[in-house]
């Protein structure tokens, strides 16, 4: 979009603002003249002012008044319009001064506001002569303003130059982390070490610089009749004569700027209080405006009006104002960052046109649909096409250090070709519990660059892209305990309402699976988890799930059309005390321990070990001072006497187990594994203490699949210990880089068991 700038210059000879603040208004000129017309503001309002104090004192001490004297005075001429600006900045050296005001409107796309100041009088430093500046973005457009004062004199044009050129290289901003550009390499040195907000932003750093003030450039010569040109307004005929316009013109200085049509008098010297020049000095446009624009910005500044204000006398300088056009624009971020890798791929083209070449398939894979714990294969066929042997590898992005996301395995990642070969890639994409937490979610997609790397050579860009079926495995407990629909069809909106819903339910889909055991292992006598099941069955029921739908006996048991098992209309243990608190419409609030304990009291049930694989060996107690145990020989006969089992049951039960397997994060967090470890080798208290800290959500869930476990003990569909090796994985996982000892499979196992004998305690 083109917005507007109105950029005011004005050297007042350190005068006190005029007591006539109409010889203000009329030199800002923006101001209207009533209401209706305060939408034709400029955007951006820029005053600078030179010899705003003269005094002595001014050079040693750093005293405000006067600033804030021609401030006050400014706003109060502005009238109405003040209202509708923002003064985001404002600078000081000495007589100079910079203010830059933004419409009211415009005050939020203005960002990254910084102020500089250079003195370049006496001795080169003193600030009698040199800048102030203000940077600023607008929108995603950089620019500077720049109000400066140079030497006077009309022999010292080579000075001024010097000046300008010293001003450009130490008129510099700080840095921020907000400047820092992710597509465009810093023109710091590779390797220095050196941030964003360490670097140093020059003046020329931006797209627009605005640079404006009492510049003191004269006429070269004295024509002798410059009087008489002057009185018949033919000041047209000197601008030949400027020296900023020669200087310009042989690249001395200001190389690059550009002006407005110069169609105004000489600015300076008058006689103060009238608009007669002073005989004593060679009149000169000393105040100007000018600006320059990076490359690839060229036209983005339009100059509107240029003039000088005659009507203004309390200074021996005539204020000049200019009015800009200036293109800003906002980037399309999605567009850029295309943009940008078309880019990449274009510069490695044409830098990479010699041999090592190769020749790969294709630059898009489409892994289709992707479901949690199913691995998806495809192969990259990359052949080399060169004459010498060919090095290719797959290389970690700036954004990424490994070389690919967690969810994709690539195989080999590297190796050399011989001129004419070819190698099938195998890409693999398997969401497993370590990376699906973000995909659950929607937080994150299955889309990737890989980045295929020629050694001395050009480098491929190759996307990859599956569709992630969100999956109630492999989504995490904080999650699931919050939904009760089809997780399937929810977008990110969906989980973000859901999560900041603050209730918790027993998962809807580990109800269902349990719901079903009760019914139709339990309550049927027949065997749970000895079993691994159907795995095609399995995919199936793991779809109802996802889906909501409920579990189709007829077809897990293989069932006819309407077919019923006798006893399932008998409602479970399990049944009768949890499942309609757990899975009704009405969100169970977190609960403290006792509370879950009165919801979810079974009875007394007393655990019973026994053998789950042979006779040979016989299970450790419980307590060690505890005598209450089967023989080996009971042990045996209570697990012949319910051997009987089905192959859909035993899937249902599989998918139980590996639902908890596919937490991202299991039931008992990872931060409490070693002390459950040695909680297991100790006693059932100290297995009760560790899990003191477990999160409410974790509580809910773990009493009622406890609860489940217990009641399929006691009813001989499984044995304690059995229980105990199966779902002692599935609860208890070692952190990343953990260092396992052998027992420690032995001690979670007894800690699971500790679980099953502490009812009603945890």
């Amino acid at each position: 979009q083109q917005i507007r700038a109105f950029v005011g210059t004005w050297n007042v000879n350190g005068k006190a603002p005029p007591a006539d603040l109409g010889q203000l208004t009329a030199w800002l000129g923006f101001v209207p003249d009533n209401e209706a017309e305060l939408d034709k503001l400029p955007e951006l309002v820029v005053l600078g002012f030179q010899e705003l104090d003269v005094r002595a004192e001014a050079f040693v001490y750093n005293n405000s008044v006067k600033d804030m004297e021609w401030t006050e005075a400014v706003e109060r001429s502005m009238g109405g319009a003040k209202q509708k600006l923002v003064k985001v900045a404002s600078k000081q050296l000495i007589g100079m001064f910079i203010m830059v005001y933004v419409r009211t409107d415009m005050v939020d796309v203005v960002t990254d506001v910084k102020m500089a100041s250079v003195g370049c009088g006496i001795m080169g430093m003193v600030g009698n002569k040199g800048a102030v500046a203000v940077r600023l973005t607008f929108r995603d457009t950089p620019m500077c303003f720049v109000c400066a004062h140079l030497a006077h004199d009309g022999a010292q044009v080579e000075r001024r130059n010097a000046q300008f050129h010293d001003l450009s290289r130490r008129l510099t901003f700080a840095g921020s982390a907000a400047d820092a550009d992710p597509l465009t390499p810093s023109a710091d040195v590779v390797g220095s070490g050196a941030t964003e907000a360490d670097r140093m932003h020059s003046v020329f750093d931006h797209s627009y610089v605005v640079w404006f003030g009492d510049l003191n450039y004269r006429l070269a010569i004295d024509t002798g009749d410059m009087d008489e040109i002057l009185a018949r307004g033919e000041h047209r005929s000197l601008l030949g004569l400027d020296q900023l316009q020669i200087v310009r013109m042989n690249k001395q200085a200001f190389a690059g700027f550009e002006e407005g049509h110069i169609d105004f008098a000489p600015t300076y010297k008058y006689i103060v209080g009238t608009s007669e020049y002073d005989a004593r000095r060679r009149p000169a446009w000393c105040d100007r405006v000018l600006w320059w624009t990076r490359p690839g910005c060229e036209d983005g500044v339009q100059s509107e009006a240029y003039e000088s204000v005659d009507s203004v006398c309390t200074s021996d300088h005539k204020p000049v104002r200019a009015q800009l056009g200036l293109d800003v624009w906002r980037v399309d971020v999605e567009q850029r960052r295309a943009v940008f890798l078309e880019v990449l791929r274009e510069l490695d083209r044409y830098e990479n046109e010699c041999i090592p070449t190769a020749n790969v398939e294709a630059t898009t894979v489409d892994f289709g649909d992707v479901y949690f714990g199913r691995a998806v294969r495809r192969q990259l066929r990359v052949g080399n096409s060169g004459q010498v042997p060919l090095e290719y590898g797959f290389v970690a992005t700036p954004n990424r250090a490994a070389v690919a996301p967690g969810w994709l395995r690539i195989s080999p990642e590297h190796g050399m070709l011989l001129p004419g070969q070819h190698v099938d890639v195998e890409l693999v994409i398997s969401v497993d519990e370590r990376t699906s937490a973000p995909l659950s979610t929607r937080q994150e997609d299955l889309d990737d660059i890989l980045v295929l790397h020629l050694t001395r050579g050009r480098d491929y860009f190759i996307q990859v892209h599956g569709a992630y079926q969100v999956s109630v495995y492999g989504m995490s407990l904080d999650v699931l305990v919050h939904c009760k629909g089809a997780v399937r069809n929810m977008t990110r909106a969906d989980f973000e309402q859901c999560l900041r819903s603050g209730q918790f339910s027993v998962p809807r889909s580990m109800w269902l699976l349990i719901d079903f055991l009760s019914r139709y292992g339990v309550d049927r006598g027949l065997t749970l988890f000895n079993y691994s099941g159907d795995s095609v069955l399995g995919r199936r029921i793991r779809e109802w799930l996802d889906t909501d739908q409920p579990l189709d006996p007829g077809t897990i048991l293989q069932w006819p059309e309407g077919g019923d098992a006798q006893g399932s209309s008998r409602m479970s243990l399990t049944d009768q005390t949890l499942v309609a608190s757990a899975i009704s419409d009405i969100d169970v609030l977190a609960p403290s321990t006792a509370e879950a304990l009165e919801q979810l009291s079974l009875g007394t049930w007393t655990p019973t070990p026994m053998r789950a694989e042979s006779d040979s060996e016989s299970e450790p107690d419980l307590e060690p001072d505890s005598h209450r145990h089967l023989s080996s020989g009971q042990a045996a006969e209570a697990i012949a006497g319910r051997a009987a089992h089905d192959a859909g049951v035993d899937t249902v039960a599989s998918c139980l187990v590996e639902l908890l397997r596919a937490l991202p994060s299991p039931l008992i967090p990872t931060a409490l594994y070693t002390a459950c470890i040695e909680a297991g080798g100790h006693s059932r208290a100290a297995a009760l203490e560790a899990l003191e800290v477990l999160p409410p959500g974790n509580l809910n869930v773990l009493v009622y699949l406890l609860a489940f476990l217990r009641e399929a003990v006691e009813r001989g569909a499984t044995a304690a210990a059995r229980v105990a090796r199966v779902f002692a994985p599935a609860l208890l996982r070692p952190p990343v880089g953990h260092f396992r000892v052998d027992a420690e499979d032995g001690y979670a196992e007894m800690f699971v068991l500790y679980l099953l004998q502490s009812h009603g305690q945890i």
